[in-house]
């Protein structure tokens, strides 16, 4: 008999990294080392293999339709510079920055929840106000309302990953990092917010998928004896034999 074909393994998770901060602007964060400490986290968690991270490098606004047509990631993370009043900022033909529309980059975003976009990070200042835009329809997103160190976003980030490729939902690897945060010296007024959409439970939201967290074996344990051998009997009755001389 022929046995059945075994089931497709599972595919993991994609997290995309938008690098689109101009190197030539002083004060520019440094992108490169933010998705260093991403991938370092990443690797040495306990379920690397169920997530992929990949970059968008000197990203445009122009390359992300393009980009998320291709493949739609679970975990969209902008690592760039915002605008005071709102915009997010993408690199322009020049080498400079732009902003672009919140409408208009939330519209977009929109689209593809429903291929599985479950998680926008606003690595950037200024980004509170599209962050509650994108709350409206993207299930979870985390931006700040005012400015942040470098560092800060080092350390929130590779904790927030880290967390999460340890199998833990979106709120607990947000609470962790944000405490992270804060230990490392981080002003308290501009750290990282989690906002999630209508309906959505921060705390039932896994990228690590059950199909890759395998119960754990047990083994059962024989009970050991002190040397002795031991055997139950019932109380001797008037007239047992065991009684007779």
């Amino acid at each position: 008999m022929t046995p059945p074909p075994s089931p497709p393994p599972p595919t993991p998770s994609v997290i995309l990294v938008v690098q689109a901060a101009s190197p030539r602007i002083p004060g520019t964060p440094d992108t490169g080392a933010e998705y260093r400490e991403m991938q370092r986290a990443i690797t040495h968690a306990q379920y690397a293999h169920a997530l992929t991270l990949e970059s968008l490098q000197a990203a445009q606004a122009r390359d992300l339709p393009d980009r998320l047509l291709q493949n739609t990631p679970a975990v969209l993370h902008f690592s760039a510079r915002g605008t005071p009043g709102g915009g997010l900022r993408f690199l322009t033909d020049d080498g400079g920055e732009a902003p672009v529309s919140d409408q208009g980059l939330c519209k977009l975003l929109t689209e593809f929840v429903a291929e599985g976009l479950r998680l926008v990070v606003l690595s950037a200042c200024w980004t509170w106000e599209l962050a509650h835009l994108l709350a409206g329809t993207v299930p979870c997103v985390i931006g700040t309302s005012g400015p942040i160190t470098d560092t800060s976003c080092l350390d929130y980030s590779r904790t927030l990953y880290s967390t999460l490729a340890h199998g833990r939902s979106v709120a607990k690897a947000h609470s962790i990092a944000v405490a992270a945060a804060e230990m490392y010296g981080a002003e308290l007024d501009c750290l990282p917010e989690l906002l999630t959409a209508p309906g959505v439970y921060a705390e039932a939201l896994h990228l690590v998928g059950a199909e890759y967290r395998t119960p754990p074996t047990r083994t059962t344990v024989k009970p050991q004896g002190g040397g002795f051998s031991w055997r139950l009997r019932k109380k001797p009755m008037a007239g047992d034999p065991d009684l007779w001389p």
